[in-house]
């Protein structure tokens, strides 16, 4: 329905046979300024500006002018999905996305040391951000007590959201016990999956009514930081107490700064302002947060739909997770609204088919037969053609993401063994099959999404010339998560987005991972994962063995990696404070709301109302 209503009142603006051309010259340049586009016939009254004094982690004070911040509006925004669950105990964070409005965790990133303040971090990919770009939220300060013990010490005057049955109370420390405990021990929950309790921690207990200590496994303490410090949010044991589960939003309480008070399923998610919300602005520290009177979110799963509401004013904001755009659709709209502002940036993540190696019957056990598969996908044709231009060769496992420079090793610097795996090559490629024992290739199924089909597809027919036969089983969205995470395919199944920001989990390749497709246990991989877990607060350690075992997981060929293509986030003018940040924190898909502002005198003069 909703589609169908923007459909109707967000006509593009566009002749839908013009399609942008892949050339350098139409690439546009990141923007790190918003320049809002005034009327002709009228000067913009002159913004109020604020002098900012900000001072790096290394010392180095930063001084730069802003607007002031008002406060007002709705943030408009739409979603491809509802959400899976409302509920963080039955699944995890990326499937109950509503929470990173309305719910926080002990730690997570410093929105200050972003491009709204010192420019130390990005904030676009998803990663537990390091020491020195770690804020306190829930908890005011933490101690890691070598070698088993974290110590939370909770923050005070925190409110739960102001309704029955919580009633606006002050969370404690036995609140953070109640949540951590309830995701460790919940069967249907990530972590108790992920993170078992004879493996991981040993007890979770307030000490006082402001304190508490986590007792971990010995090599465990820094996941577990992680993991009960930025993926684990805080809830009350009330509404679990009377309705037994969050999974009904109205029944969903948090100390986030938004409440959610409306959801119709394939249509809209509203939230409105907490009024009793905590923090104060971390680069105007004497502003309350937010400056926004509410967020609403429409659910629009078609791509030219939610372009359409972004050309005519119906949406500030497109981009981000699960609706990425990518460079054809941004050429569109830069091309019929040049005031628009962008942000172009690698995407941190590649599509990988992953075959499965845990049944010797099938082909993809062998070496050889990976490597094979590998030569035969012309990589460069896909970036001129498939990406237009605009995408990486090698992207994973270390992406060229500007926090990782120094663990990413290019193709020229790859062993010639691994550099050769992405050189197009077909020969060599019937050649490996054969001695694998292929000498006439063999059938293959994958399981996908009709999302995948396309890009299946020119890989099918590329494989057709060294005589692999393959067939796509696609499945709906829900099967196919299923499938996916259960393992229960016969063959292979494709990862849309294998991120490259969280390397030292090893989330696809770790015996233990869910998200491990190909079923891969290699010991090399497994002990690497213990080294890297035991070096977790030693950084340039742990930095050195993940660049390492980067490049002897790019050389087992375990994936098909295709291409990672660059993304593009596009907002409004009158959006402010904003430069295109999206994951604050680790996993907190749309943290931004917390803190940017909308002009919404800005907005009435160039689209006739706020």
């Amino acid at each position: 329905m909703i589609a169908a209503l923007l459909l109707a009142s967000c006509a593009p603006a566009t002749p839908t046979e013009e399609k942008p051309s892949p050339s350098t010259e139409e690439k546009p340049a990141p923007k790190t300024e918003e320049k809002p586009a005034a009327p002709a016939e009228e000067k913009p009254a002159k913004a109020e500006m604020v002098t900012l004094k900000l001072t790096k982690t290394d010392g180095t004070v930063v001084q730069k002018t802003v607007e002031k911040p008002k406060y007002g509006g709705v943030l408009t925004m739409t979603r491809g999905a509802d959400p899976v669950i409302f509920d963080e105990a039955f699944g995890g964070q990326h499937l109950a996305w509503t929470l990173h409005f309305t719910n926080e965790g002990m730690v997570d990133g410093n929105w200050a040391k972003g491009p709204a303040g010192t420019g130390e971090a990005s904030w676009l990919y998803f990663m537990f951000p390091p020491p020195h770009l770690q804020a306190g939220y829930l908890a005011e300060s933490w101690e890691i007590v070598q070698p088993d013990t974290i110590i939370w010490h909770i923050r005070k005057g925190v409110h739960f959201h102001n309704k029955p049955p919580v009633n606006g109370r002050e969370m404690t420390a036995d609140d953070v016990v109640f949540s951590l405990k309830r995701l460790l021990e919940t069967p249907t929950s990530y972590n108790f999956k992920v993170y078992p309790k004879a493996d991981f921690w040993d007890s979770i207990t307030a000490t006082d009514k402001w304190t508490v200590v986590c007792k971990i496994k010995p090599g465990k303490l820094g996941i577990m930081f992680e993991k009960l410090g930025d993926f684990s949010m805080i809830v009350p044991p009330e509404p679990i107490q009377k309705f037994g589960d969050m999974q009904d939003p109205k029944n969903g309480f948090g100390t986030g700064p938004f409440m959610l008070t409306d959801y119709v399923r394939g249509s809209s998610i509203t939230f409105v302002r907490n009024p009793n919300y905590w923090m104060k602005d971390p680069l105007i520290p004497e502003n309350k947060l937010p400056y926004l009177d509410g967020v609403k979110l429409l659910i629009v799963p078609d791509t030219s739909t939610r372009m359409a509401a972004l050309r005519t004013g119906k949406i500030d904001h497109l981009g981000g997770w699960g609706q990425a755009i990518m460079w054809e659709d941004a050429a569109s709209l830069l091309k019929t609204n040049p005031e628009l502002q962008y942000l172009e940036y690698y995407g941190g993540g590649v599509p990988a088919i992953q075959w499965r190696v845990d049944k010797p019957e099938l082909p993809f056990c062998k070496l050889e037969v990976r490597r094979a598969l590998s030569m035969a996908i012309d990589r460069k044709e896909l970036i001129d053609t498939y990406y237009g231009g605009k995408a990486e060769l090698l992207g994973y496992p270390i992406g060229p993401i500007p926090e990782f420079m120094d663990m990413y090793t290019p193709i020229d610097k790859l062993p010639q063994s691994a550099r050769e795996l992405f050189e197009y090559n077909p020969d060599k490629a019937k050649q490996l099959l054969a001695e694998a024992g292929y000498p006439n290739g063999f059938k293959a199924e994958i399981i996908c999404v009709q999302g995948h089909v396309d890009l299946l597809s020119i890989a099918k027919a590329y494989w057709a010339k060294i005589g692999v036969d393959l067939s796509l089983d696609v499945k709906e969205a829900g099967v196919f998560t299923s499938m996916q995470v259960g393992h229960t395919y016969k063959q292979a199944v494709i990862h849309g987005d294998m991120v490259c920001t969280m390397p030292y989990s090893l989330f696809y390749e770790h015996v233990r991972s869910v998200y491990n497709g190909g079923q891969i246990n290699d010991a090399r991989i497994n002990q690497a994962y213990d080294d890297m877990a035991t070096a977790y607060f030693d950084e340039a350690k742990k930095r050195q063995i993940m660049k390492d075992l980067s490049v002897y997981i790019i050389d087992q060929a375990y994936h098909t990696y295709f291409p990672g293509p660059y993304h593009f986030t596009i907002w409004q003018p009158w959006l402010k404070g904003y430069h295109g940040e999206f994951l604050v924190g680790y996993g907190h898909y749309t943290h931004f709301p917390y803190f940017v502002w909308l002009d919404q005198d800005l907005k009435e003069e160039m689209i006739g109302h706020r």
